[in-house]
C-alpha cells in the first residue's frame, strides 16, 4: 500500500506511513487493548519482628532517649553519657532503615547507659561529699578570697 501523502510503499497492514508518519487512508485501524491484569495472589512477607517496614506497629513508639543522654553527659558521667548519646542517635536512623529490632535494641541500650551514668554520677557525688569535698572546696574559696 502506498502512502497518499508522500507515496512511500508501506506494508498492507500499516496504519501510519513509515516515512512521513501520517495516517494511511483506508488502512485497517487496529487498536490494541491489553488484557486486564489478573488479580495478584502474592502477599509480601512480613518484616522480622512484626509491624511494617520503616515504621513501628500502630500504637508503638520507640523512644530515642537523646535528651536524657545529653543531660547525663553534662551533669553526671561524661564517658557513659557519650555512649548513651551514640545509641540514642542510632534509634532514628535504624527506624528510617526499617530495622525495628535494631531500633528497639539501640533504644534499650541508650536507656540503660543513661541510668548507669545517672547512678554513677550520684554515687560519685555522695562519695565526694562524704570524704570532705565540701570542706576542701570551702577552704579553696577562702584561700582565693584572701589573696
Amino acid at each position: 500500500m502506498n502512502c497518499p501523502n508522500c507515496g512511500t510503499s508501506n506494508l498492507d497492514t500499516a496504519s501510519i506511513c513509515a516515512n512521513c508518519g501520517k495516517p494511511m487512508a483506508g488502512a485497517p485501524s487496529h487498536s490494541y487493548t491489553p488484557p486486564p491484569a489478573p488479580p495478584s495472589a502474592h502477599t509480601p512477607p512480613r518484616p522480622p519482628g512484626g509491624g511494617s517496614y520503616g515504621a513501628p506497629p500502630a500504637g508503638e513508639t520507640i523512644p530515642n532517649y537523646l535528651t536524657q543522654s545529653i543531660v547525663v553527659t553534662l551533669c553526671c558521667c561524661l564517658p557513659l553519657g557519650v555512649v548513651a548519646i551514640i545509641f540514642a542517635a542510632q534509634v532514628n536512623s535504624k527506624l528510617a532503615a526499617g530495622d525495628l529490632a535494631g531500633a528497639r535494641d539501640a533504644s534499650a541500650k541508650a536507656k540503660m547507659f543513661c541510668w548507669i551514668a545517672f547512678g554513677l554520677g550520684i554515687v560519685v557525688c555522695a562519695i565526694w561529699m562524704a570524704t570532705g569535698g565540701i570542706a576542701a572546696l570551702q577552704a579553696y574559696r577562702e584561700a582565693m578570697a584572701n589573696r
